[in-house]
């Protein structure tokens, strides 16, 4: 199957957060939209209490990218409750509104894509901060209906820098853990008992970090998010643990998602080291473990340490006739435009129509 990437100029400023058939769930800024399909105007949910100066500044998109004023995660929990992870806050929207969870040792983000859901409902996440003193960095749970966050692993002082991500493996019921950054820091574990234990996977060095997670029944797939090796999507055999390179990429990958068998990885434009060229692209593995790219765009001209690095923000959820979206940041031409991937319908004519042009 071939797949397009095309623009949606309706949803131009907005990033698709959730994607399910009968249900969008968008977002600007601090707030958050609902809409029934693409064609249907986005109704306002509401929106993350920020002090007035940030939502004033927030207006400009570079003051936005400069404070972080976005939403990072949305996770659908029932029809009328959303988890919501906004800059360094973590909360939860109802019927009554955005409320704040408390439970927090501090304030930390959740990259995006990163909060794992459990076969039980509960979620999963970890603290992820610049931590230059290598503090002990926490991963948290949250019941739908709490009022709070709660503390169900520490990271010792030195262990670790901080937690990537927590993905759900659906054929297992296992909670994975991935962490980073330099050499023992980079770690791939799991958990199937609610982080009372962990297994190591992998660790000790660049090749073992990573930010993603793909699951098949056979194999676990990631790519890394490496800063002085060359980037690469990995296939980690679940019988016997071999690894193997699918394909060397352009830069560090720091989200993915899963349409049946086929898989997407979206390359950031870092600019650090291991940088091949200057863009953030998005590299697609169908079910024969051919890699292609799909999409790139390169970084635009404003700073990456200030002004975010270059990437591609995807939709959650489990997608719609098997199409998901992103959202380009700080990418030429194309900052806070929102494309659509979707299988290319021409593959579906018959044959001779198709060599027909």
């Amino acid at each position: 199957m071939h797949w397009r990437v095309v623009e949606e100029p309706r949803l131009r400023g907005y990033a698709v957060e959730w994607l399910e058939p009968g249900l969008i769930i968008l977002s600007r800024r601090n707030q958050l939209f609902r809409s029934d399909s693409i064609a249907s105007p986005p109704k306002c949910l509401g929106h993350v209490p920020a002090p007035a100066w940030r939502l004033w500044a927030s207006r400009f998109r570079p003051a936005q990218r400069l404070l972080r004023h976005q939403v990072y995660n949305v996770v659908k929990i029932d029809d009328s409750t959303l988890f919501v992870t906004f800059d360094k806050s973590i909360g939860v929207f109802d019927a009554e509104g955005f409320r704040f969870l408390s439970g927090l040792e501090r304030p930390c983000r959740v990259l995006p894509g990163g909060v794992a859901s459990s076969s039980q409902g509960k979620l999963f996440f970890g603290e992820y901060l610049v931590n230059p003193e290598r503090s002990p960095m926490r991963i948290y749970s949250w019941e739908p209906g709490a009022a709070a966050v709660e503390v169900v692993h520490e990271f010792r002082a030195g262990a670790i820098r901080h937690v990537h991500a927590l993905h759900h493996d659906p054929f297992t019921g296992a909670i994975w853990c991935l962490t980073g950054d330099f050499d023992a820091e980079c770690r791939v574990l799991f958990t199937t008992d609610g982080f009372k234990t962990l297994q190591t996977v992998g660790a000790g060095d660049e090749s073992w970090r990573s930010v993603t997670l793909l699951f098949t029944q056979s194999a676990v797939y990631y790519a890394t998010d490496a800063e002085f090796e060359r980037n690469r999507i990995i296939r980690l055999e679940r019988s016997s643990g071999e690894r193997t390179t699918v394909g060397e990429i352009d830069g560090p990958v720091f989200a993915a998602i899963a349409r049946g068998s086929d898989l997407f990885f979206a390359g950031t434009a870092e600019l650090c080291p291991s940088q091949v060229g200057r863009s953030a692209s998005l590299w697609h593995v169908d079910g024969d473990g051919k890699l292609e790219k799909l999409f790139a765009l390169e970084k635009d001209r404003w700073p990456v340490g200030f002004f975010l690095p270059g990437a591609l923000h995807l939709s959650l959820g489990p997608g719609i006739d098997g199409t998901f979206f992103f959202q380009a940041v700080a990418l030429q031409g194309a900052d806070g435009r929102t494309f659509h991937v979707r299988p290319d319908l021409r593959d579906q004519r018959p044959a001779e129509a198709r060599g027909a042009g």
